[in-house]
């Protein structure tokens, strides 16, 4: 047997901004908790560039805790949900078959086709709705509108339905920067005369609200990217540079996938229904007070043994919506409670482009609205009174000067100034980190000796040592953050 020698590997530059990635991972990691999901995904790639600045895929492990699993964003494949309706809508209205203010008849949302039930989310409540255009059927994400939409378009001819999804490149094999473990992480979209997938009488309708079909998020990120920066679309990608001994040897960029998903004026139109969706439809509450949002939500049923059981729930979208910077996919994979695109998936979007977008923004502090009637003064964490200092410096609040030699303080407000209280700082005792933020909590428990076991995000709100008792180096201690 011949011995090879080790030689030394390349150095890679990603494209990750490690403020936004943990923004990323934070706000999925919240809502996973909260909801007590298998698993989720969260991509935030820049419009414009193709380069993913934060992404975080979570499953929960044996212990219950979250943590980084399968490359999801990449490989999970899924039958999308109404995510996908916004690709419906492209290509009928590419194809000049329908427009945005076509109307069809839903009633009470409920419509059966060759012995099936397709049903819109509201169909128990027996509500006759009548008529809904095209653009209000994207708005409340109606089933009944998109089949009854490709049904009319494409009945005769489903092969020019899929035909038109080509022409986006959604059916385009693509190869990914990442590890996938085997899995080719690429859509799957049939085709009417393909052997190996059976294409049915219902095949058309159920793919025009997003099953029948496999699309990973990775894709629906790059779809919805496209119609953010112009209707070109680009391959998203993390690794932007490959280093041998400190020198560059190769550098990437994005790969066009499709210089022009549509007309123009398609996406002017497709464009405005998505704002639609945030304004009217199914994800009002991921409205911003700061900037404009365009996006979709989707819920989908989970296949299983031959059934449906769960949710796949997603959001996907852009921002600012007038001036596409970031574009974000949020997907969360069997969460409890009522499943929600816009509630659950779409609460942890508006988490991310809230907190990027403040991040990204040079905010004075005389343009932040401020509620008279509260004339509240934001809360400042116990921590590195240096740190806050500076915070409050730079925002033109009023501080005094710590009197002590501690830099570890918590912090008091008294209507005109914030002041800082030194904490006891004692090296043989357990510290005292209630209050404070995870940065702080973790330097000081692990400088003193510790172990850090960190659950939630916020600021610490319980520890499992009592604050000041005797320190044993070494051991673990726990701490909880809301």
């Amino acid at each position: 047997i011949e011995e090879i020698a080790a030689k030394d590997g390349y150095d890679i530059v990603t494209t990750l901004d490690a403020d936004i990635q943990d923004v990323t991972e934070r706000a999925l990691r919240a809502k996973l908790e909260e909801t007590a999901a298998e698993s989720g995904t969260a991509i935030i790639m820049e419009t414009k560039t193709g380069e993913i600045k934060g992404i975080a895929n979570l499953d929960r492990m044996s212990n219950g805790n979250y943590g980084e699993g399968n490359p999801n964003a990449f490989s999970y494949m899924n039958e999308p949900g109404s995510t996908f309706k916004t690709v419906t809508v492209m290509v009928a209205i590419d194809d000049g078959l329908i427009t945005p203010a076509d109307s069809f008849h839903v009633g009470n949302g409920l419509y059966q086709y060759n012995g099936k039930w397709v049903r819109d989310h509201y169909w128990r409540q027996g509500r006759d709705r009548g008529y809904l255009t095209v653009k209000e059927g994207i708005e409340v994400s109606s089933n009944v509108v998109m089949s009854k939409i490709v049904l009319k378009a494409y009945g005769d001819d489903p092969a020019k339905f899929v035909k038109g999804i080509d022409r986006i490149g959604l059916r385009k094999k693509l190869t990914w920067d990442v590890p996938l473990n085997g899995i080719e992480g690429t859509s799957s979209i049939r085709f009417p005369d393909d052997k190996v997938n059976y294409w049915s009488k219902t095949t058309l309708p159920w793919m025009s609200f997003g099953y029948e079909s496999k699309v990973p998020p990775i894709y629906m990120l790059m779809f919805y990217n496209g119609i953010a920066n112009g209707g070109k679309m680009i391959k998203p990608f993390i690794a932007k540079t490959l280093l041998k001994d400190g020198k560059v040897v190769e550098e990437y960029k994005a790969e066009v996938v499709n210089e022009k998903m549509c007309k123009d004026s398609t996406l002017i139109q497709i464009q405005d229904m998505l704002v639609g969706v945030i304004e009217n439809g199914t994800a009002k509450v991921v409205k911003s007070d700061y900037f404009p949002i365009a996006g979709k939500t989707g819920t989908a049923q989970i296949a299983s043994g031959g059934g449906y059981s769960d949710y796949y729930v997603s959001f996907c979208g852009y921002f600012p919506a007038d001036d596409p910077t970031y574009t974000c996919f949020v997907g969360i994979r069997k969460p409890r409670g009522v499943p929600s695109g816009g509630g659950q998936a779409g609460m942890v979007f508006k988490n991310i482009a809230e907190q990027t977008y403040v991040k990204r923004t040079k905010l004075a502090p005389e343009q932040a609205r401020i509620d008279s009637t509260l004339q509240k003064m934001p809360a400042i964490k116990s921590g590195s009174w240096g740190n806050s200092q500076a915070v409050l410096s730079m925002l033109n609040f009023k501080s005094s000067v710590s009197d002590s030699a501690s830099d570890w303080v918590k912090v008091k407000y008294d209507s005109v100034a914030y002041h800082p209280q030194a904490l006891a700082i004692n090296k043989n005792s357990v510290p005292n980190v209630l209050g404070m933020g995870a940065k702080d909590a973790v330097y000081l428990l692990e400088k003193s000796g510790l172990r850090v076991n960190l659950t939630g995000s916020g600021k610490v709100v319980s520890q499992s040592f009592t604050p000041e008792s005797k320190l044993i180096r070494g051991t673990t201690i726990s701490i909880t953050l809301r």
